[in-house]
């Protein structure tokens, strides 16, 4: 009988740990599935992480190539044509002087010929569209204020000087461009200087298929731009210059 008892321990000994033996392995497995299944998701998240950096490192390529033509393309035109990068992306920039004169929206000749440039430059790169900006410093119009209700007014009529340009002179498609008018309203320098108001004179052209350029009251927009006027006062400003032609 005792023999028996000693039998009967050690088989439910061996049971008891062939019990523990299953759980700690059925616990491995589990464990080993939670590890598979958080390394399928880091590298799934390493492939997502890599794919935004290449994109990035495109995006970065193309910008600097977009600048490099930019400052090309400012030298070729001269006449104080700057380069400036924004937050919108790299901008070309024109001065009034080289555009207007003080309080018209007539396009002179020395504008005429900076935006033949600027239209060569387009139809090199059919695939760009635009946006032209408008802006002014803070000073009251004085001596056209019977054209110009405001200066929003003024750099709308600026801006639609541009377009018209380009369309009508140059034959760029009306489809690849947007007007906005600013008025003083984005200044990028101190209009409490005469320097800083100067420079707040000036226009721009943007392309947003990505970055941006800026050339006089302008800015460069992308493939599915729709011609249109933004700004304070595009409506009225276009009724302005089809009621007041060239001052």
């Amino acid at each position: 009988m005792s023999q028996y008892r000693k039998y009967v321990k050690f088989f439910l000994l061996l049971a008891f740990v062939g019990m523990s033996g299953c759980a700690e392995l059925s616990e491995l497995r589990n464990l080993n599935r939670r590890q598979a299944i958080t390394i399928r998701d880091q590298s799934d998240e390493i492939a997502r992480l890599n794919g935004q950096l290449s994109s990035l490192s495109d995006r970065l390529k193309a910008s600097e190539e977009e600048m490099n033509k930019l400052r090309k393309l400012a030298k070729s035109i001269g006449e104080g044509v700057t380069v400036r990068d924004t937050v919108e992306g790299p901008v070309l920039l024109f001065p009034e002087k080289v555009l207007y004169d003080s309080g018209s929206a007539t396009i002179k000749p020395s504008g005429e010929k900076a935006l033949k440039k600027m239209a060569d430059f387009l139809k090199e790169n059919p695939r760009i569209a635009i946006r032209i900006d408008g802006h002014t410093d803070t000073d009251p119009i004085l001596r056209t204020k019977h054209l110009w209700d405001s200066n929003h007014h003024l750099s709308a009529a600026r801006a639609l000087s541009v377009f018209h340009f380009l369309t009508k002179s140059e034959a760029i498609s009306e489809g690849r461009i947007h007007v906005a008018g600013f008025g003083p309203n984005r200044p990028i320098a101190s209009n409490s200087t005469p320097s800083g108001k100067k420079e707040n004179r000036r226009g721009g052209i943007f392309n947003i298929n990505g970055s941006c350029f800026v050339a006089s009251e302008g800015n460069f927009i992308n493939d599915r731009a729709r011609t249109g006027v933004e700004g304070a006062a595009g409506r009225d400003t276009g009724r302005n210059i089809r009621r007041n032609g060239r001052e």
